[in-house]
């Protein structure tokens, strides 16, 4: 940078010359603006890192993230905003926070209670999958396998069953069982 204002000093006049160490003056302190606002990124990323929860500002919010409602309370509008638009629902009407805190309180709810009869409607296909014949899947286990005595296919495939598929042992005979 020097070398260059000695040659600038050579070629130009006085009035260039200040000139010029001007435009490089204001260059430097832009570029130690530019790394005060790299200062201020950091600054703010560490207030990020304090903050706990969904209030940090700039954070994107969906609905996994909430543990509680009281986690709605502490929103930001553009956060209500967000999961709202997320799961498709209008909030056009809403002039207030708590209209949005209402809309999204409703649909955490709503979502607590479809996780929950999910997990039973798994649970009740579990249990239906439990009584279906192993070997042909359709038909209900209402068989037993002699000698052995395991329970695993209808009695149309238990008929045809040469060994158990369960132990390998030889089947004498399939008996059709009733549940009663």
């Amino acid at each position: 940078m020097k070398g260059e204002l000695l040659g600038l000093d050579r070629t130009l006049g006085s009035g260039a010359r200040a000139q010029v160490q001007s435009e490089i003056a204001s260059a430097n302190t832009e570029d130690d603006d530019d790394d005060d606002d790299d200062d201020d990124d950091d600054d703010e990323e560490n207030l990020e890192d304090r903050t706990p929860g969904l209030a940090k500002k700039g954070v994107r919010a969906s609905l996994s993230d909430l543990s509680s409602l009281d986690d709605v309370e502490a929103m930001s509008v553009r956060q209500l905003k967000e999961i709202l638009a997320r799961n498709f629902v209008n909030y056009s009407g809403c002039c207030e926070k708590w209209e949005l805190v209402e809309k999204v309180n409703r649909l955490y709810k709503e979502n607590e209670e479809n996780q929950k009869s999910y997990g039973e409607r798994l649970q009740l296909q579990d249990e239906e999958d439990d009584s279906l014949c192993r070997i042909c899947m359709d038909a209900v286990i209402d068989c037993v396998l002699l000698e052995c005595g395991h329970m695993v296919t209808c009695t149309k495939c238990g008929k045809r069953m040469s060994e158990c598929p369960i132990c390998r042992q030889y089947v004498v005979r399939a008996v059709h069982v009733f549940k009663s």
